[in-house]
């Protein structure tokens, strides 16, 4: 009776998960998620009662006639076993949730003691800034403006069909970094920012509907050597050092400027091998205060 209990519970589980991820994913804001989940739990709890009920008349595990009185002693059982499932997947959920907010598959390395001591390694930072944030925050007010923010950095998830693992949230804007070999691959730094926007333009009608406007961001791109380390006590965080970071920070901030979308440094364009999908642009120099040289500027606009 467990055995068909659990194969049903997973069945369930499953089958619920992803046909009510797919529904609300787009429909709801992400601060409501969360009700949801807690929703989705119960309807599990629900629709497994009723779908071992029917499994017994079924398969003939009982008699059709004695179906109903032998379903009912058996209640206890299937919600023990429902409990059991339902701490399983707690757990379960609870490590991916401590993974995702390490970042994905850092707390394997945590464990490992990966970064316990500074390490150097070759990597990518793509700053990623929403344009025009003061004024959405004087016309929205703080309570939707953090909505606001909430969905579009739920949005940010399709950056990891790119490899990107997002570093930071500091307000309004989003750090991403790859490592060299992934960032490379494919273009994976660059088309990850395009597989944002059109994810934003795709849900243009929401955000018309609930903010009155269709968030644009803008992005810098670097690559070079950091230091990556594990840093805290109170608060335990995986952190990143170097001039490569400030780099990207600052070719962020002349996007505004430039009247670009995109701009990333000489060294990261000479670093990718962009095709014909991409159109480049040289935009001068920025000057680091304490340098021995200046950062040659290109912007980039999908063709």
């Amino acid at each position: 009776m467990f055995l068909v209990t659990w194969i049903a519970q997973a069945i369930v589980y499953g089958l619920l998960y992803v046909a009510i991820d797919r529904f609300i994913k787009g429909r709801v804001p992400f601060y409501k998620l969360q009700i949801y989940a807690v929703l989705l739990q119960i309807a599990m709890g629900a629709i497994l009662v009723v779908l071992v009920f029917y499994l017994f008349k079924v398969f003939d595990v009982v008699d059709t006639s004695t179906s109903i009185i032998v379903f009912v002693s058996e209640l206890p059982g299937l919600w023990l076993a429902f409990i059991y499932a339902l701490v399983v997947n707690f757990t379960i959920n609870l490590f991916m949730y401590i993974d995702l907010t390490l970042g994905k598959g850092n707390l394997l390395k945590i464990i490992k003691g990966s970064f316990y001591l500074p390490k150097e390694h070759q990597h990518i930072f793509m700053f990623l800034d929403l344009k025009g944030s003061t004024t959405h925050a004087e016309r929205l007010g703080h309570i939707k403006y953090s909505q606001l923010i909430q969905d579009c950095f739920y949005d940010l998830a399709v950056v990891d069909a790119y490899k990107a693992e997002v570093y930071q949230y500091v307000g309004d804007e989003a750090v991403l970094t790859w490592s060299l070999e992934q960032g490379v691959h494919n273009d994976n730094c660059i088309r990850a920012f395009y597989a944002f926007k059109a994810q934003l333009q795709k849900r243009a009608a929401y955000y018309m509907a609930n903010y009155n406007a269709i968030p644009v961001f803008k992005a810098g791109v670097n690559v070079g050597l950091v230091t990556v380390t594990e840093v805290g006590e109170i608060k335990r965080e995986i952190a990143y050092h170097g001039d490569t970071i400030n780099v990207a920070a600052r070719l962020q901030d002349q996007c505004n400027r430039l009247g670009a979308e995109l701009i990333i440094s000489e060294t990261m364009l000479n670093t990718l091998n962009l095709g014909n999908w991409i159109n480049t642009k040289a935009m001068g120099e920025i000057v680091l205060r304490g340098k021995e040289r200046n950062v040659n500027m290109y912007s980039l606009q999908k063709v």
